[in-house]
């Protein structure tokens, strides 16, 4: 599965509220009209009763039309360098009883997969004095299933139901909405190269032909690295966002909501891809393929972490190698974050396995690519080539972090568990040694805090073996017994000095009822 390194921003709850103009104010109406091909029409128009300045988001790489219906507008200026990928900045000040309009359309405003379909809106964004209406008007044929976020309401037309958002800019000046809907079923082409077959709708013949492309592209390095000569069968699938958080999920394998992380034969793709940068769609699809390769190979599915963050790698690796430039994953910035949110210590990464997802997903794929990229980086660029080499020749397959260090110590032609060790990863050979050493650091690391034992025992287990395991976790119980026999000594103590206090206050007492009974 391919996700997004980045977290889109999303608002979770609109509150709904009447616009009216203000002085000093403008007001935004987005208008999305959504045709049965998918193409969106959208016009944004400004009014204002008031001079001011404002600024509103458009698209960097589609052309639109801006018309000044009335009033007159200066000082524009159109700012490119924005936070948005797509989207630049145009600013401009404006006379009272101004309004203007901006048109543009978009052929991937709406995906369509029947009997699925998803609009997205694109990124609303305006100055934070003004409000906005936003208006989404979806053919009466669509039966619409889900709406985020919330804080909508919905006006059934004649030939439209119209979703309606309404934005206090200073409460909130940007907005992503998601409509699920639901259309008549339609029978889906088929492409095939080799033995791959893309199924699609006919709206979407040109994606589906940059698909076999890249595919075709890509196939030979694959089988390269893998040392897979023979073409795998697969079939690749278009889906659409049914919810927010879908639209993070760029790809994965099987059928959808399953556990399983590998379904041989299988990838589904999003149809989101056709709305982000060129580079995102062969990122995908070879990291799928990869999967499928790499799995045939001998990489087990129950080295999870290892098959993600290799498949992101390669992925990365084969694209340069077509010629496109895709930004570094993970940026320095979320390397920082993940050093200092980990402490440098990764071997969370041992414990995914098999299918289903972590409850941090984004740190789990950035800390198995993170380990990827290194590995290369240190024991050099053909490493992964020489491992899946090295496996085909004993036809192995690898299932778990002791096997995985064998034939990656075979590839390096050295030990690479001190590799593993700089990031907290505990793995030998034997699974006996491993086992036990990862015990050993586990109780060594959650008792660090008050067992006095704790840094000589991490210090004896930087050998290796399974005497220093041995050695660690019985200096670990010794460090904890030793800990509580103290304890215990300090609360005796206390309580005795209590106790004294009590006797030496009720003396007085006596001594004084002894001398008034006289």
């Amino acid at each position: 599965m391919r996700r997004l390194a980045f977290a889109l921003i999303i608002l979770i709850s609109i509150p709904y509220f009447q616009i009216a103009f203000a002085d000093g104010k403008g007001i935004y109406t987005y208008t999305y009209t959504v045709k049965e091909t998918g193409w969106v029409d959208i016009i944004t128009r400004f009014e204002s009763n008031s001079s001011g300045s404002s600024w509103v988001l458009v698209p960097k790489f589609q052309k639109y039309s801006l018309r000044v219906v009335s009033g007159s507008i200066k000082n524009e200026k159109v700012i490119e360098n924005t936070s948005y990928y797509f989207y630049s900045n145009y600013t401009f000040s404006y006379s009272p009883g101004t309004t203007i309009e901006i048109n543009w359309s978009y052929r991937f405003g709406a995906l369509i997969v029947e009997p699925n379909g998803a609009f997205f809106s694109t990124q609303i964004g305006f100055n934070r004095m003004d409000d906005a209406l936003i208006l989404v008007k979806l053919p009466k044929m669509y039966s619409i299933k889900g709406v985020e976020p919330s804080g909508y309401a919905i006006e059934n037309g004649s030939d439209y139901n119209v979703v309606k958002y309404y934005l206090n800019g200073m409460r909130n000046n940007t907005l992503r909405v998601l409509i699920s809907f639901e259309t008549e079923k339609a029978e889906m082409e088929e492409m095939k190269v080799g033995k791959l077959t893309v199924v699609y709708p006919a709206r979407y013949q040109d994606f589906a032909g940059n698909i076999t492309k890249y595919y075709e592209k890509s196939l030979k390095m694959i089988q390269d690295i893998t040392s897979l000569r023979e073409e795998i069968p697969v079939k690749v699938n278009l889906f659409v966002p049914e919810k927010m958080e879908d639209i993070t999920t760029q790809g994965y394998t099987g059928p959808r909501y399953t556990s399983d992380v590998i379904t041989q034969g299988e990838v589904n793709l999003n149809m989101m891809l056709a709305r982000m940068p060129e580079y995102e769609l062969p990122l995908t699809l070879i990291h799928e393929l990869l999967h499928q390769y790499m799995q045939a190979a001998g990489l087990g599915v129950e080295l999870r972490w290892f098959h993600e963050g290799l498949a992101q790698y390669l992925s990365s690796v084969i694209v340069r190698e077509m010629g496109m430039n895709p930004p570094e994953e993970p940026d320095n910035d979320t390397v920082r974050q993940i050093m200092a949110y980990t402490g440098g210590d990764f071997s969370f990464l041992l414990d995914w396995r098999g299918g289903g997802l972590p409850g941090d997903p984004s740190l789990y794929y950035s800390a198995s690519l993170i380990i990827a990229k290194d590995l290369a980086r240190k024991y050099g660029d053909d490493i992964y080539k020489k491992l899946f080499a090295e496996m085909r020749k004993d036809k192995a397959t690898v299932n778990s972090p002791e096997d995985l260090l064998k034939y990656l110590n075979r590839a390096a032609g050295e030990n690479v568990s001190d590799f593993f060790r700089s990031y907290g990863m505990i793995i030998s050979e034997s699974v006996q040694r491993s086992s036990l050493t990862r015990t050993a650091w586990s109780y060594v690391k959650q008792t660090s805090w008050f067992n006095p034992f704790a840094g000589i025992a991490a210090k004896i287990l930087e050998d290796g073996s399974e005497d220093s395991a041995t050695l660690a976790i019985y200096l670990t119980v010794l460090g904890v017994l030793t800990e509580a026999l103290g304890l215990a000594l300090i609360i005796s103590t206390l309580l005795s000095i209590k106790k004294g206090v009590r006797r030496s206050s009720r003396v007085p007492q006596a001594e004084v009822e002894s001398s008034t009974s006289q």
